[in-house]
Parts: C-alpha cells; structure tokens; sequence
C-alpha cells in the first residue's frame, strides 16, 4: 500500500507519533471541511469513534483507585436508576470486569449505534437500555452467561455510561473530563453530547464527516447518545498525551494512574486473549484502540515497553476496516519512525 492511495481515499487525515526518545511528530493532508475550504491541521479535531471505550475504562480505572467501585463487583451494585437483567427477569450477577472486555453476555441490536443526525429527537440512556428505538432495537440483558462467549457491545459500555453517572452524580461527559481530560490538560478532547458539539464546532475546527461515496454527511456531524462507547473527539496529539500517560503508568512512573491499572487493562483475558478491558492488546507489547463511524475511521496502538505510540484518525467511512482501508498500514508505518 501506498501514503497517496491512502491520502485519495479520505478528504482529511491528521496523524501523530512518538518514537522512543518522546520526540512528537504531526503530520495533516487533506481537507477538515471540503466545502468550506478548510485544511487539516494539528488542531483539527476529529471522531475518535470506539476509541471512546478506552477512555471510559480509564474513567472506570481511576474511580476504582477512588474506592468508588471494584470492578470485579456486580455492575448491579452500583446502579440505581436501571437494572441489567437477564433474559427471565433475574438480576445479572455481571461484573463490570466483563463489561469492559464484552464478554458479559449481552449483544446489541441489529443496525444498532449508527446513523443519528443532529436534526433527530433526543434519545436517553434509558432508551438505549431498554430498546424503545431504532438506534438499538434490542433491550439490553445478560443473553449468554457472562464469561462464557465474546460478543463486542456499544450496548454493554452504555451500562458502564449509566454507572459512570450514577456513582459520580455527574453527566457522562463532565465526569469523563474530571476524571481524564482536566488531570490530562486536555483542550480539544471531549465526549459528543449536544452541547459540547454547539460549543465545540463555534470554537474549534471540527472535521466534516463524509460518506462512503465523499458526500459530507447532513449537519456535518452525527449525533451519538452512547457517549461511553463512540462519541469521544480529539485530536492525534491529545490522543497521543493519553497514549503517553498510560505507557507511563505501566511502567510505574505515572501520578496520573496507578502501574496495577494499567497492567490490569492491557492483561489478556482469559479465553478470549484478544482483548483487555478497554483495550486490545496485539503480540508482547502493544496495545491498540479503534475506531469506525459513518464520519471516520481511526486507529491508536502504543508500545508499552519501547515508549513508541502512533495515532492516525480520518474523515470519511471507508466502507471497509482498517486493514484494508490503509489506517492499520499507516498506524504501523509511523510506530516504526
């Protein structure tokens, strides 16, 4: 594969790597908004998609160093407002463990977590939970005992939303920010609620999200009420501060988090050694979070020993992963530099 095939493919892309010194390097092609005449560069910010799931895990990470929760304990136990049920009625006995490895027994709905517009009625958490729309048709219960089979769920991490809520007493997207983005520094980072969106798009430029044809979508940006599993936006280099705070949290040298939290999110599970809480851990070393939306496709993998980390993020839904899309090929390119 080829940087300008890649570069054809998507109206804008924004990348960022750190070799083993912590030297950062940026590079942007393209176009944030085509019709606008808007360039991509470092301070473009752009759907980070499923990278949301690493994010919310930190967020799940830090509350546990709190004493807030154990998340080896029944996600039930701190839930007030909704119960996670299984398939008779009974209370689930899932903990959040399960939850953030997708290996609690739940599966989403068919077409559900995709095409929202801006223009389209509010839907709750609750509504999410319980299936009353087209964005997830299927009310979320424990379908399979937990532990047993891994089925990846937007649906599951909606749960781990509402619990993220319900112990902080905060919306979604403040807790997220007091949790990781203040402690962080971060000023371009932040979950996708409506009025973060109307905020953000009047101060920052956001990048235009284009379809599988490179039509841009209508209001520019989709609308996700699923915050905890794919509204997170950001920029390469806020990722890559991210990336960095959790490297050196592995290796012992973090006040941000603690070596066990980290340890604990990059640990293979057990049967299913794809995946970790948050995370996907890829060979010895490193650790990988991506993301595929109608209006982007994006990938980070970090090097937990050697300090390397890249991030690449885009515009347009390719159609096709990011394997064959070239976002993996470019992601590994820069984690070689």
């Amino acid at each position: 594969m080829e940087l300008q095939e890649i570069t054809q493919r998507f109206p804008g892309i924004s990348c960022a790597w750190v070799d083993a010194a912590g030297f950062m390097t940026t590079e942007c092609y393209g176009m944030a908004d085509r019709e606008r005449g808007i360039p991509v560069d470092e301070n473009t910010i752009f759907p980070a998609c499923s990278i949301s799931k690493f994010i919310t895990a930190l967020c799940l990470m830090k509350l546990q160093e709190q004493g807030a929760i154990n998340i080896d304990a029944p996600v039930n136990d701190y839930l007030h407002q909704w119960k996670l049920r299984t398939q008779d009625g009974n209370e689930s006995n899932a903990t959040i463990r399960a939850l953030m490895c997708h290996t609690a027994g739940i599966i989403d709905g068919e077409d559900a977590f995709y095409g929202l517009r801006r223009s389209d009625p509010d839907i709750s958490l609750l509504d999410i939970l319980e299936g009353r729309t087209a964005y997830n048709n299927r009310p979320v219960r424990e379908e399979k005992e937990p532990g047993t089979d891994f089925a990846y769920s937007d649906a599951g991490y909606c749960v781990l939303q509402l619990l993220v809520e319900d112990v902080t007493g905060l919306p979604f997207d403040e807790a997220a920010q007091a949790l990781v983005c203040e402690p962080l520094g971060l000023r371009s980072t932040f979950f996708a609620s409506r009025k973060n969106v109307e905020a953000f798009e009047h101060s920052h430029i956001m990048a235009v999200g284009y379809d599988g044809e490179g039509l841009p979508l209508p209001g520019k940006y989709p609308y996700q009420p699923d915050l905890a599993a794919s509204a997170l936006w950001s920029t390469p280099t806020e990722l890559l501060t991210i990336a960095k705070a959790f490297i050196a949290a592995f290796q012992g040298r973090s006040a941000f988090l603690q070596e066990v939290s980290a340890h604990e999110m990059s640990r293979r599970v057990e049967k299913f050694p794809w995946t970790g809480l948050g995370v996907f851990p890829q060979g010895e070393d490193v650790i990988m979070s991506q993301g595929w939306g109608e209006n982007g496709q994006c990938m980070l993998k970090m090097n937990v020993r050697t300090g390397r980390a890249a991030v690449v993020m885009t515009n347009r839904n390719p159609e096709v992963d990011q394997a064959a899309s070239g976002v993996e090929w470019l992601t590994d390119l820069l984690m070689q530099r």
